[in-house]
C-alpha cells in the first residue's frame, strides 16, 4: 500500500504546509481526513515524507538537529528507492527515526506524543493504536540508539515506553553489590515503593512478574548474554494492563544489545585507561625532563651570556662594546623566548594541568599561546556542559587540538583558523579548520609514521580507544579539517573503578 497527502483547501492546509495552530494540534477534525488517501505510484515520491517532517516540525524547532534530520531523510529516500515507490512502511520508519531524534534530547510532555501519533494516523489513514505500536517497534530498535552511549540509549528507550506504550510509570532495576534490587532509572511517583521493588527482584531472577490489585505492575527481565542483568518494571493503564506485557517484552529485547554493548565498552575502557595512563605518564616524564634538562641548560647559557657581556665591557673599546652588546641583546632575547616556549610546552604536557582546569579555559590558553607565536587570530566557539567528561576524554580532546594547532603553525601557512567544540547530550564534537596549503592525507600520515612522527596517528588511536570517531580531511591547496566525536560514556551500574567509572544511574527527565 502506498500513501500520499493530497493538498486540502486553503483554510485547512496546515498538515501539508506545516501550519501549527493550537486548535489543530489539540484536536484533529474529519475535514482534513478527507484530503488524505491511499494512492498509487503516480504520487510524488517525497510528498508524504515532507508531510511527516512537518508533523515533527514544532518539536525539532530550535534544536541543532539539521545534520541528524538530514541523515534520517537520506535513509528514508534510500528506502523508497529500494522499494521502488513510496509505502506506509517507509513513512512509519521515517517517523520512527524522527521520533527517536526528538526523544533523545528531552522527554515528551503529557499528550504531546499522542498528538503526533494522531496526526500520523490521519496522514497514513491508519488506526492511532496501530501507528503507536508500529512507531514503538521501530523506534525502540532504531539504529541511531546504538550510536549513543549505553546509558543514554537506555534512557531514550524508557522515554519511548512512556510516550508510546500504555504505561503511566516505568523504572529500570539491577542487582546491587549486596544482591538487592537497585533502581537505575525511574519516572513516576511510586516507582520506589515496595510493590515495584518486589516485582523488580522477581524479574531479576529471569521470569516475568506481576503485582497490584489488578496486576497493573509488571516486570520483565533484561538479558545480557542470556543472563538476567536488569528488570524493566512498569505500571500499566488499567484499561491496557493485558497488553502492556507485550510492550515490555519488546522493550527488554531491544535493551539487551544495548547492555551487551555496555559490557564490551566497560572492558574496553579498562584497557583504555591503562594505555592512556601509560601515555600520560610518558608525557609527564617528558615535561619533567624538559624542566630539569633543556630548561636548565638554557638558564646556564643565559648566565654565560651575562658573563660575556661583562668581559666585553672590560676588554673592548666603546664602539666595539656597543656593537657586541647589541648582538648579545639579540641572543638573550632569543634565549628567553626559547625558555618561555619550552616552559609552556612542559606545562601543557603535564596531565594534571589539563585535569584541574575547565576545558574552555584549557582551549583558550592553547589558542592564546598559538596566536602569540603565529599572529593568527583563532575563531572559537565552545558551547555546552563539559563537566561530565571523563579525564581520559578531556585529555584526548585537548591533545587533538594541540596537535592540530602545532601542524597549522609548522606546515599550513594559514591565515584563518576556527575551533568549534560542542557538548551534546550523548557526545562531544570538536573541529579544527584552517585555510592553509593542505596536504595529501594518506601519504602524509604514512610518511610521518615511517619517520616516527605519530602526531595525528596517535590522536586517532586515542579517540578510537575511547570509542569515538576521528577524521582528517585535506587536499593540496586546502582547506584542512581535523574533527572528532567522543561518546559521553560512563559505566551503568554500582561498581567504582578508577577515575572514569562510578555509580552512573540516570533519570528520565
Amino acid at each position: 500500500m502506498e500513501v500520499s497527502a493530497v493538498s486540502p483547501p486553503k483554510q485547512r492546509n496546515d498538515l501539508v504546509r506545516g501550519g501549527n495552530s493550537s486548535a489543530d494540534g489539540a484536536c484533529l477534525d474529519h475535514e482534513l481526513l478527507g484530503h488524505v488517501r491511499v494512492v498509487g505510484s503516480k504520487a510524488p515520491r517525497n510528498e508524504t515524507l515532507d508531510a511527516v517532517s512537518r508533523i515533527f516540525g514544532p518539536r525539532l524547532e530550535g534544536g541543532n538537529f539539521q545534520a541528524e534530520i538530514e541523515r534520517c531523510r537520506i535513509r528514508a529516500d534510500r528506502l523508497v528507492m529500494a522499494g521502488g515507490s513510496m509505502s506506509t512502511a517507509v513513512a512509519v520508519a521515517y517517523a520512527g527515526d524522527l521520533f527517536v531524534l526528538c526523544t533523545i534530547e528531552r522527554r515528551w510532555h503529557r499528550g504531546e506524543a499522542q498528538r503526533v501519533v494522531s496526526r500520523l494516523a490521519l496522514l497514513l489513514d491508519l488506526p492511532a493504536d496501530s501507528v503507536s505500536l508500529q512507531l514503538f517497534l521501530g523506534a525502540v530498535r532504531a539504529p541511531q540508539l546504538h550510536e549513543l552511549p549505553p546509558g543514554l540509549a537506555l534512557e531514550t528507550q524508557l522515554r519511548l515506553m512512556l510516550a508510546l506504550a500504555p504505561v503511566t510509570e516505568i523504572s529500570l532495576w539491577t542487582k546491587g553489590l549486596d544482591g538487592r534490587a537497585v533502581c537505575l532509572a525511574e519516572d513516576g511517583s511510586t516507582t520506589q515503593t515496595r510493590r515495584f521493588r518486589v516485582v523488580a527482584a522477581r524479574a531479576l531472577e529471569g521470569v516475568p512478574a506481576r503485582s497490584g490489585s489488578r496486576g497493573t505492575i509488571l516486570g520483565v527481565p533484561v538479558q545480557r548474554w542470556e543472563t538476567p542483568w536488569a528488570s524493566l518494571v512498569a505500571r500499566a493503564r488499567v484499561e491496557s494492563h493485558e497488553t502492556v506485557g507485550i510492550y515490555l517484552e519488546e522493550a527488554a529485547a531491544a535493551m539487551s544489545p544495548v547492555v551487551e554493548r555496555e559490557l564490551v565498552l566497560e572492558r574496553s575502557a579498562t584497557r583504555e585507561r591503562s594505555l592512556v595512563s601509560a601515555s600520560e605518564r610518558r608525557l609527564g616524564r617528558l615535561a619533567f625532563d624538559l624542566h630539569d634538562g633543556a630548561l636548565q641548560h638554557i638558564a646556564a647559557f643565559g648566565a654565560d651570556l651575562f658573563l660575556v657581556r661583562r668581559q666585553l665591557t672590560e676588554l673592548l673599546p666603546a664602539e666595539s662594546e656597543a656593537l657586541g652588546n647589541a648582538r648579545i641583546n639579540d641572543l638573550e632575547a632569543r634565549i628567553w623566548e626559547l625558555d618561555r616556549v619550552l616552559r609552556e610546552l612542559a606545562h601543557s604536557l603535564e596531565p594534571g594541568s589539563l585535569v584541574r582546569r575547565p576545558l574552555p579555559r584549557v582551549i583558550a590558553d592553547e589558542v592564546a599561546a598559538f596566536t602569540e607565536r603565529t599572529g593568527i587570530q583563532v575563531q572559537q566557539r565552545i558551547q555546552g556542559d563539559f563537566t561530565g567528561m571523563t579525564v581520559s576524554q578531556k585529555i584526548a580532546l585537548v591533545r587533538v587540538v594541540q596537535e592540530a594547532l602545532t601542524n597549522i603553525r609548522e606546515h599550513a601557512n594559514a591565515a584563518q583558523v576556527r575551533i568549534m567544540i560542542t557538548a551534546r547530550t550523548g557526545r562531544v564534537d570538536a573541529r579544527v579548520e584552517d585555510d592553509g596549503v593542505g596536504f595529501h592525507v594518506a601519504r602524509t600520515l604514512i610518511d610521518g609514521a615511517r619517520r616516527g612522527r605519530l602526531g595525528l596517528v596517535g590522536s586517532s588511536e586515542r579517540v578510537r580507544l575511547l570509542g569515538g570517531r576521528f577524521d582528517v580531511r585535506s587536499e593540496p591547496g586546502g582547506p584542512t579539517t581535523v574533527s572528532l566525536s567522543l561518546p559521553r560514556w560512563r559505566p551503568i551500574g554500582v561498581e567504582q573503578a578508577g577515575d572514569d567509572a562510578g555509580f552512573a544511574s540516570f533519570a528520565v527527565t
